[in-house]
């Protein structure tokens, strides 16, 4: 195995550890030890440890070494972060906060693409949209296929609304979608109204009705919301 596939390897057992709380804050990291436990170089033990740094995981202190950091230091907005997450006991929790977050920024995505997507970002979300209620229908919630047209749809949604910020949450909101599918949360058959608001928010971007698609939009993902029965 390649360098850098070896130390994304310890890399993500380890992320894995500290998001699921087997390493709690605080924890002391040894080097060491990671070269023992996966059998790897003190090279490939620290671009690891890099990685996990990067993402506001583990904090590097004088005459201690390297700790686990706090959860409120994390990037909780890197989709592999989210991840590591989703895949721990407090799965239910970090899907609750993630729907939350859809719910605050995608009515604001839809009004922005209403005002400022392109004649074909228009086209492709009402396409999009259509494809959604027609394989909803035929019982066709949980393949690839519609899992891929969702996350599209929403994408498409949020990197026309015109707001870099908004843009950016492209990839987070693919990832709690992709979570839901592979943890089996999404239904065969989807909740009409929620395929129906999918098409209802679409041409109201596609007509340039801010308004409408805001309202739409929100009717979408707060009933989204409402389908996951979860802790809390």
């Amino acid at each position: 195995m390649a360098s850098s596939s070896l130390h994304r390897h310890v890399a993500d057992a380890l992320g894995r550890q500290v998001a699921g709380g087997d390493l709690a804050a605080g924890s002391v990291v040894n080097l060491a030890d990671l070269e023992r436990e996966h059998g790897v170089s003190r090279t490939v033990a620290r671009e690891a440890m890099r990685l996990l740094e990067s993402l506001g995981m583990v904090e590097a202190r004088r005459r201690v070494g390297l700790i686990v950091a706090p959860p409120e230091h994390w990037n909780v907005l890197s989709p592999q972060v989210i991840e590591w997450r989703l895949s721990g006991p407090g799965r239910d929790a970090q899907l609750r906060t993630l729907l939350d977050l859809r719910v605050a920024v995608e009515p604001m995505a839809a009004r922005g693409a209403a005002e400022h997507a392109t004649d074909a970002e228009r086209q492709r979300l009402v396409m999009l949209a259509e494809r959604l209620l027609e394989m909803g229908r035929a019982g066709l919630g949980q393949t690839e296929e519609y899992l891929e047209t969702d996350v599209e749809f929403h994408q498409t949604m949020l990197r026309s609304s015109g707001n870099e910020m908004l843009a950016a949450l492209a990839q987070v909101v693919k990832s709690v979608m992709v979570a839901r599918t592979r943890l089996g949360l999404s239904p065969s058959d989807p909740v009409q109204a929620v395929l129906e608001h999918h098409v209802t928010t679409a041409r109201a971007i596609r007509e340039r009705m801010p308004e409408a698609a805001e309202v739409y939009a929100r009717l979408l993902v707060s009933r989204v919301r409402a389908e996951f029965v979860l802790p809390g």
